[in-house]
């Protein structure tokens, strides 16, 4: 669908509002015009039947015949006039008819039909010199009169809008240069350049809309600033475990006997675990940070999905030598499902991880009384080694490991957890608490929820 430019719409919105303002002014015009018994014709007449008298001289009586008023002193076009003295039509106007304009010869208006023709005439009589003067116009005169001024008002208007026509097209063609400008800047930029358009000139109506597209190039380069960040740091945590399994298959193959090849098939097998577990995180990592506005939260009873999760985890502790004991109370909250789940999985898995061989985890859902009202809370807590109380706040940082990520009770870690749980929590208006774990050993964190 074609559509016309700004330019041509302002232009012709504006010309279109004076045509009709004017077309209104014209018809008001002629109406008040073509009442010939009011305003400034009755006027004409009277002042031009005056003037008419007083330039006569004496003795026009004595006159042998009827008088034609020279050409340029009549106003035959317009109106037409008689001079009569004692009952003879001594002096006239050319376009004047040859009976009396008005016979009763008194003075003031009268309508009259002469010759077919209606005639608005004005009669003025001067006793002393026996001098009567009668004005008048016919319906043929007005209606010339009326085109003359139509035609004349007509092609002052028509001169008047092609004029104010093109002052408003130049005036819209050079406000809205600087748009013409800033699409010349937006089409030579290079295909990453999401640096601030800048638009000096640019009219006040469009400084909201560069605005705008300002702060969305600065979203899309935060989201690009992200992926770059996230790619560079998914390199980095990959190239340790993909170089351990190569060592672990390496030495499988080279193995001499039975046991060495089933010890490195095992160390095999839980490299490819860790690295299974890191993707994991990666790939949710990555979900987060590519979701442009916050999920729709609904709400949810919590607690069966808690239970999915701690029992996906159980086969593993057992493996380890460890329990897990798991309370629940009812309670719903606002929250999405698969970013809750997240949370959950997180959570555990980084307390069976760090809990360490024969540890115990303790898992709670349960209801409590704030100040600022019921909430659901959700404890995870286990005996392991813990985090040292300088490095609780920073935990919850991306890529980041207590210790360096040196210590062996620390080498399954990526660092990716528990920035997933401290992202989801802003995400559903939680609050995270970090504490002692079991027996005043290892690490609890709670996450409190309000309740739906």
């Amino acid at each position: 669908m074609k559509t016309r430019s700004m330019r041509w719409r302002l232009t012709w919105v504006s010309v279109k509002c004076v045509l009709v303002a004017w077309l209104v002014w014209l018809g008001c015009q002629i109406w008040q015009l073509s009442r010939a018994h009011y305003g400034f014709w009755d006027e004409s007449q009277r002042e031009v039947a005056s003037q008419i008298l007083i330039s006569m001289p004496d003795g026009l009586e004595r006159l042998p015949e009827r008088a034609r008023a020279p050409a340029a002193s009549t106003q035959d076009h317009k109106m037409s006039w008689q001079v009569w003295a004692h009952g003879r039509n001594v002096v006239y106007s050319p376009a004047a008819p040859g009976e009396p304009l008005k016979p009763d010869f008194t003075d003031g208006f009268a309508r009259r039909t002469i010759a077919g023709q209606v005639w608005h005439v004005y009669s003025l009589a001067d006793p002393r010199r026996g001098l009567v003067v009668q004005v008048g116009r016919s319906k043929q005169m007005i209606a010339n009169e009326l085109r003359t001024w139509i035609g004349m008002s007509l092609l002052a208007a028509g001169l008047i809008l092609g004029l104010f026509m093109l002052t408003v097209w130049a005036v819209v063609g050079r406000s809205l240069r600087p748009l013409t400008a800033l699409r010349q800047t937006l089409i030579a930029r290079r295909p990453l350049d999401l640096t601030p358009l800048h638009a000096p000139g640019l009219p006040s109506e469009f400084t909201p809309l560069v605005d705008a597209f300002n702060d969305q190039l600065d979203r899309v380069d935060q989201a690009l600033q992200n992926e770059r960040r996230f790619i560079a740091d998914a390199a980095h945590e990959l190239r340790t475990p993909l170089a351990v399994l190569s060592a672990h298959a390496d030495l499988a193959r080279r193995a001499d006997n039975a046991d060495e090849r089933d010890a490195a098939l095992r160390r095999l097998s839980a490299g490819v675990q860790r690295a299974a577990r890191l993707s994991e995180q990666l790939l949710d990592l990555a979900r987060l940070d590519a979701e442009a506005t916050s999920p729709a939260l609904v709400a949810v009873e919590a607690a069966p999905l808690l239970v999915i999760v701690v029992r996906d985890f159980e086969t593993l502790a057992r493996e380890r030598g460890q329990r897990i004991s798991l309370r629940t109370e009812d309670g719903r909250i606002l929250c999405d499902v698969d970013q809750l789940g997240i949370l959950f999985r997180n959570l555990v898995d980084n307390a069976v991880r760090y809990a360490g061989e024969g540890g115990r985890i303790a898992v709670s859902w349960k209801r409590e009384s704030r100040d600022a009202g019921e909430v659901m809370a959700l404890c995870v807590a286990d005996d392991g080694p813990g985090v040292p109380g300088e490095e609780r706040e920073r935990i919850f940082h991306r890529f980041y490991r207590a210790n360096g990520g040196s210590t062996p009770s620390r080498s399954n870690g990526s660092g990716i957890g528990l920035s997933l749980v401290a992202r989801i929590a802003r995400t559903h208006h939680a609050s995270i608490q970090v504490g002692d774990g079991l027996d005043g050993r290892g690490l609890a964190v709670t996450v409190t929820f309000p309740v739906a």
